[in-house]
Protein backbone atom coordinates (compact mmCIF):
# COMPACT_ATOMS: atom_id res chain seq x y z
CA UNK A 1 0.00 0.00 0.00
CA UNK A 2 1.12 3.38 -0.95
CA UNK A 3 1.74 5.51 2.32
CA UNK A 4 1.47 9.19 0.22
CA UNK A 5 2.56 10.83 3.92
CA UNK A 6 5.72 9.24 3.58
CA UNK A 7 6.03 10.16 -0.07
CA UNK A 8 5.07 13.63 0.43
CA UNK A 9 7.87 13.78 3.56
CA UNK A 10 10.72 12.69 1.50
CA UNK A 11 10.18 15.39 -0.92
CA UNK A 12 10.05 18.03 1.19
CA UNK A 13 13.83 16.68 2.51
CA UNK A 14 14.81 15.67 -1.11
CA UNK A 15 13.11 19.31 -3.05
CA UNK A 16 15.23 21.21 -0.14
CA UNK A 17 19.12 19.18 -1.19
CA UNK A 18 17.95 19.74 -4.72
CA UNK A 19 17.48 23.23 -4.43
CA UNK A 20 20.75 24.03 -2.30
CA UNK A 21 23.71 25.14 -4.66
CA UNK A 22 26.02 23.36 -5.50
CA UNK A 23 28.20 21.92 -8.60
CA UNK A 24 25.21 20.88 -9.96
CA UNK A 25 23.33 24.57 -9.80
CA UNK A 26 26.56 25.85 -11.04
CA UNK A 27 26.90 23.49 -14.12
CA UNK A 28 23.22 23.60 -15.25
CA UNK A 29 23.35 27.46 -15.23
CA UNK A 30 26.78 27.74 -17.43
CA UNK A 31 25.34 25.21 -19.54
CA UNK A 32 22.02 27.19 -20.05
CA UNK A 33 23.70 30.55 -20.80
CA UNK A 34 26.39 29.28 -22.97
CA UNK A 35 25.24 26.80 -24.74
CA UNK A 36 21.66 25.87 -26.42
CA UNK A 37 18.62 25.27 -24.68
CA UNK A 38 18.61 21.42 -25.57
CA UNK A 39 22.21 20.54 -24.36
CA UNK A 40 20.83 22.26 -21.18
CA UNK A 41 18.55 19.77 -21.05
CA UNK A 42 20.37 16.74 -21.76
CA UNK A 43 22.32 18.20 -18.49
CA UNK A 44 19.06 18.52 -16.52
CA UNK A 45 18.86 15.11 -17.76
CA UNK A 46 22.23 13.42 -16.56
CA UNK A 47 21.75 15.15 -12.75
CA UNK A 48 18.27 13.78 -12.59
CA UNK A 49 19.67 10.51 -13.37
CA UNK A 50 22.22 10.04 -10.79
CA UNK A 51 20.04 11.30 -8.14
CA UNK A 52 17.92 8.79 -8.77
CA UNK A 53 20.50 6.52 -8.66
CA UNK A 54 21.64 7.92 -5.24
CA UNK A 55 18.44 7.90 -4.05
CA UNK A 56 17.83 4.30 -5.33
CA UNK A 57 20.82 3.11 -4.05
CA UNK A 58 19.78 5.07 -0.58
CA UNK A 59 16.50 3.04 -0.57
CA UNK A 60 18.34 -0.33 -0.52
CA UNK A 61 20.91 0.17 1.57
CA UNK A 62 23.48 3.25 0.69
CA UNK A 63 24.27 4.38 3.99
CA UNK A 64 25.00 0.71 5.22
CA UNK A 65 27.85 0.42 2.49
CA UNK A 66 29.24 3.62 3.18
CA UNK A 67 29.41 3.04 7.02
CA UNK A 68 30.73 -0.50 6.13
CA UNK A 69 32.93 0.61 3.59
CA UNK A 70 34.70 4.25 4.32
CA UNK A 71 37.26 3.57 2.32
CA UNK A 72 34.90 3.12 -1.11
CA UNK A 73 33.42 6.51 -0.10
CA UNK A 74 36.67 8.48 0.35
CA UNK A 75 37.91 7.34 -2.87
CA UNK A 76 34.54 8.51 -4.69
CA UNK A 77 35.23 11.79 -2.89
CA UNK A 78 38.55 12.03 -3.74
CA UNK A 79 37.90 11.28 -7.60
CA UNK A 80 34.91 13.95 -7.59
CA UNK A 81 37.04 17.13 -5.88
CA UNK A 82 39.52 16.02 -8.61
CA UNK A 83 36.81 16.10 -11.51
CA UNK A 84 35.27 19.41 -9.71
CA UNK A 85 38.90 20.89 -10.35
CA UNK A 86 39.37 19.88 -13.59
CA UNK A 87 36.04 21.21 -14.64
CA UNK A 88 37.16 24.90 -13.01
CA UNK A 89 40.44 24.51 -14.81
CA UNK A 90 38.50 24.02 -18.16
CA UNK A 91 36.28 27.06 -17.42
CA UNK A 92 39.45 29.38 -16.74
CA UNK A 93 40.72 28.56 -20.07
CA UNK A 94 37.28 28.67 -21.59
CA UNK A 95 36.88 31.99 -20.24
CA UNK A 96 40.06 33.44 -22.66
CA UNK A 97 38.31 32.82 -25.33
CA UNK A 98 35.18 34.76 -27.44
CA UNK A 99 31.45 33.62 -27.26
CA UNK A 100 31.10 31.45 -30.49
CA UNK A 101 27.96 32.40 -31.85
CA UNK A 102 24.59 30.73 -30.35
CA UNK A 103 23.11 29.05 -33.66
CA UNK A 104 26.30 27.53 -34.12
CA UNK A 105 26.05 25.64 -31.03
CA UNK A 106 23.16 22.81 -31.23
CA UNK A 107 24.71 19.83 -33.17
CA UNK A 108 22.97 16.60 -33.00
CA UNK A 109 26.06 15.58 -30.94
CA UNK A 110 26.15 18.20 -28.32
CA UNK A 111 23.08 16.49 -26.47
CA UNK A 112 24.39 13.54 -25.64
CA UNK A 113 27.87 15.18 -24.70
CA UNK A 114 25.78 17.48 -22.43
CA UNK A 115 23.72 14.55 -20.84
CA UNK A 116 27.31 13.01 -20.29
CA UNK A 117 28.47 16.07 -18.65
CA UNK A 118 25.30 16.20 -16.47
CA UNK A 119 26.07 12.25 -15.15
CA UNK A 120 29.89 13.08 -14.66
CA UNK A 121 28.91 15.93 -12.28
CA UNK A 122 26.94 15.10 -10.34
CA UNK A 123 28.62 11.64 -10.12
CA UNK A 124 32.17 13.87 -8.90
CA UNK A 125 29.98 15.20 -6.19
CA UNK A 126 30.18 13.31 -3.62
CA UNK A 127 27.87 15.62 -1.14
CA UNK A 128 25.07 14.76 -3.42
CA UNK A 129 25.82 10.47 -2.48
CA UNK A 130 26.18 11.96 1.29
CA UNK A 131 23.19 13.72 1.41
CA UNK A 132 20.86 10.49 0.05
CA UNK A 133 22.77 8.26 2.40
CA UNK A 134 21.95 9.88 5.34
CA UNK A 135 19.52 12.79 5.28
CA UNK A 136 17.24 11.31 2.65
CA UNK A 137 17.35 7.81 4.10
CA UNK A 138 15.98 9.10 7.61
CA UNK A 139 13.12 10.29 5.82
CA UNK A 140 12.19 6.96 4.81
CA UNK A 141 9.62 4.57 7.03
CA UNK A 142 11.10 1.81 8.88
CA UNK A 143 9.39 -0.30 7.03
CA UNK A 144 7.90 1.02 3.37
CA UNK A 145 5.87 -0.92 1.22
CA UNK A 146 7.04 -1.79 -2.79
CA UNK A 147 4.86 1.24 -4.03
CA UNK A 148 6.08 3.38 -1.40
CA UNK A 149 9.39 3.25 -2.71
CA UNK A 150 8.80 3.12 -6.15
CA UNK A 151 7.19 6.20 -5.98
CA UNK A 152 10.04 7.84 -3.91
CA UNK A 153 11.97 6.60 -6.37
CA UNK A 154 10.21 8.32 -8.86
CA UNK A 155 9.84 11.38 -7.00
CA UNK A 156 13.41 11.89 -7.23
CA UNK A 157 13.97 12.59 -10.50
CA UNK A 158 10.68 14.36 -10.75
CA UNK A 159 11.83 16.89 -8.52
CA UNK A 160 15.65 17.17 -10.27
CA UNK A 161 14.03 17.39 -13.52
CA UNK A 162 11.42 20.20 -12.66
CA UNK A 163 14.12 22.17 -10.72
CA UNK A 164 16.93 22.44 -12.46
CA UNK A 165 14.77 21.66 -15.59
CA UNK A 166 12.87 25.29 -14.52
CA UNK A 167 16.64 26.79 -14.05
CA UNK A 168 17.55 25.82 -17.52
CA UNK A 169 14.74 27.34 -19.22
CA UNK A 170 14.94 30.57 -17.37
CA UNK A 171 18.62 30.77 -17.91
CA UNK A 172 18.70 29.83 -21.74
CA UNK A 173 16.49 32.54 -22.68
CA UNK A 174 18.24 34.99 -25.55
CA UNK A 175 18.05 37.81 -23.17
CA UNK A 176 20.27 35.74 -20.53
CA UNK A 177 22.56 34.55 -23.41
CA UNK A 178 22.81 37.94 -24.42
CA UNK A 179 24.15 39.33 -20.65
CA UNK A 180 26.09 36.03 -20.74
CA UNK A 181 28.18 36.91 -23.88
CA UNK A 182 28.55 40.79 -22.08
CA UNK A 183 29.92 39.46 -19.53
CA UNK A 184 31.85 35.71 -20.28
CA UNK A 185 34.86 35.64 -18.89
CA UNK A 186 33.75 37.02 -15.54
CA UNK A 187 30.82 34.56 -15.47
CA UNK A 188 33.43 31.56 -16.50
CA UNK A 189 36.37 32.55 -13.97
CA UNK A 190 33.83 32.84 -11.20
CA UNK A 191 32.23 29.27 -12.01
CA UNK A 192 35.35 27.83 -12.59
CA UNK A 193 36.95 29.70 -9.07
CA UNK A 194 33.89 27.99 -7.52
CA UNK A 195 34.33 24.75 -8.39
CA UNK A 196 38.34 24.87 -7.88
CA UNK A 197 37.54 25.93 -4.43
CA UNK A 198 34.75 23.05 -4.29
CA UNK A 199 36.61 20.26 -5.22
CA UNK A 200 39.63 21.69 -3.28
CA UNK A 201 37.45 21.86 0.04
CA UNK A 202 36.47 18.73 -0.30
CA UNK A 203 39.38 17.13 -1.39
CA UNK A 204 41.10 18.28 1.98
CA UNK A 205 37.32 17.31 4.49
Amino acid sequence: MLDTTAVLSASVVCLAGVMSPGPNFVAVTHRAISSSRSEAVAMVLGIAMVNTLWATMALFGLSLLVTSLPWLFWSIKLMGAAYLVWFGIQLLKQSAHPPKPRELLASPSSFPSALRDGIATNLANPKSMAFYASVFSGAVPADPSTETLLAMMVMVGVLAVLWYGSVALVLSADRMAHLYRQGKSGVERTCGLFLILLGAGQGLL
